[in-house]
């Protein structure tokens, strides 16, 4: 087995970061503490940053992050190329029909919209996003997780919610705000570790998110379970 490398997806959490619209501001400042000690007072909200949406996120009776256990945050996952998008542009179908057959159960799906790019720039709201044409197909490949280099799997300039609304009634987790998708291969499987923080009752949480490649022996990996 090869060595293993992995790329690191997240957006680091910063004083003044870019946020969704109406979200809590991110703050990072100096608490008090005896010399020599340092120690950091942190606030943000749960879906700061790169993190993972639950279905608590959208339902009042929905799973909570810490209702999952942890291997649903650690998955193979494969990267799909969705370069050329324009702003608000609804993502297309046919590059998801065309790996569906490579998808395992429980497994994620990384959408590469290479919107990153435009992280902390007005560009970023306008997005492209999940039409109902591509949730349908992503319900039915019956994914765990999917992901995506963007500020939302919904529109933001339309203030839509259908992506939210039937990925995670399908208890499909959500992640978004990721980054450097675009220097993944598509042929490529990896393992995706999403760690998130384990905020008890939560609708979603900060993630430290991780791909990793030269980690797979054919079987090596059961994945009973990860289903949640």
């Amino acid at each position: 087995m090869s060595a293993m490398r992995c790329y690191d997806l997240s957006q680091p959490i910063e004083h003044g970061m870019p946020i969704f619209p109406g979200d809590p501001e991110v703050q990072l400042e100096p608490a008090r503490a005896l010399a020599p000690w340092r120690v950091t007072r942190l606030l943000l909200g749960t879906h700061a940053g790169t993190h993972i949406d639950a279905p608590a996120h959208y339902f009042d009776n929905g799973r909570s992050i810490t209702d999952y256990p942890v291997e649903r945050f650690v998955v193979p996952a494969i990267v799909v190329p969705l370069l050329g998008l324009g702003e608000d542009e609804p993502i297309p179908a046919a590059p998801l029909r065309e790996v569906k057959e490579r998808l395992q159960p429980g497994s994620a799906l990384l959408l590469a919209t290479g919107w990153d790019r435009y992280w902390g720039t007005e560009r970023y709201l306008r997005h492209p996003f999940l039409s109902q044409e591509v949730v349908d197909v992503l319900i039915a490949t019956g994914i765990g997780l999917v992901g995506i280099d963007a500020l939302n799997v919904d529109s933001t300039v339309r203030g839509t919610e259908h992506a939210h609304a039937r990925l995670l009634g399908a208890d499909v987790l959500i992640v978004e705000n990721l980054r450097g998708l675009t220097t993944l291969a598509p042929e490529q499987e990896y393992l995706l570790v999403c760690l998130p923080l384990a905020l008890r009752g939560a609708d979603g949480a900060p993630v430290r998110a991780v791909a990793c490649e030269g980690w797979w022996e054919r079987g090596a990996l059961v994945m009973s379970g990860m289903s949640g």
